[in-house]
């Protein structure tokens, strides 16, 4: 199969029509959407390669749909906060309590797609603090993304190739299960983070050796005293980190 990463984010912002309604934003926003091929896919990745695929689709729907809602501030709005959603699929212990309004609606008062995409990583993004299931959630933010693109078949190669590599390279294990009650929750403590570049470099070949600095150039890149959805060194301290905060 041809390797299309290289040019995915390219792609995203090329010209052709953008259909969305009311109707759409109801779809992609049911938490009990199902589709068992995607169900399937998402539950074969590990837990936090489950929340980096996540992000990399959130990437491709905003950068495709800030084409059409120039209105809406998107380096203001997404940027601090994909910046603090990468650093917590490093270690959950980054984030804050993800708290925040989901409601971006068009010129017209309707929500946009960036509703419907924060809607779910609003749920997706609690759980994953929480350590519950999150793989469900990829099902929606994948079929979202796969809507909004202009060229679908080169959406489906780049889709197919990166989760097949992750699910290679980051499977799932039942190693990180813990029963809470009655509940299976999630330890990621010592699951391997995954980088950014691993879904969108296409020249990047994953080993520890290699994320290593990439991580790190990431997590001394980021403002935390700037950034509200990011903790500070002292308060991941608190809440039991353990290492030096911001370096991997």
């Amino acid at each position: 199969m041809t390797n299309h990463n290289g040019s995915i984010l390219d792609m995203v912002g090329s010209q052709g029509e953008l259909v969305w309604d009311p109707a759409c934003h109801k779809r992609f926003s049911d938490l009990l959407i199902r589709n068992d091929r995607l169900q399937g896919i998402a539950f074969g990745l590990g837990y936090k390669a489950v929340f980096g695929m996540a992000i990399a689709l959130t990437e491709l729907a905003h950068k495709r749909a800030g084409m059409f809602y120039p209105h809406i501030d998107t380096a203001r709005e997404f940027t601090p906060r994909v910046e603090s959603l990468w650093a917590g699929a490093i270690d959950p212990l980054y984030l804050r309590t993800y708290e925040f309004d989901y409601k971006y609606p068009d010129e017209n008062g309707r929500p946009s797609p960036y509703s419907s995409n924060w809607y779910i990583l609003f749920n997706m993004t609690n759980m994953y603090i929480e350590g519950g299931c999150i793989h469900q959630y990829l099902i929606n933010l994948s079929m979202l993304a796969r809507h909004l693109m202009p060229n679908k078949k080169l959406f489906d190669s780049w889709f197919i190739e990166t989760t097949r590599k992750t699910t290679e390279v980051f499977p799932y294990s039942s190693e990180c299960e813990v029963m809470k009650g009655n509940e299976v929750r999630f330890d990621c403590s010592g699951i391997a983070p995954v980088p950014r570049e691993f879904f969108f470099d296409p020249e990047f070949k994953y080993s520890e050796e290699a994320a290593k600095p990439v991580l790190n150039d990431f997590l001394q890149s980021l403002d935390y005293e700037n950034n509200p959805w990011l903790c500070t060194p002292e308060e991941m301290l608190e809440k039991g980190f353990k290492g030096e905060p911001y370096e991997v």
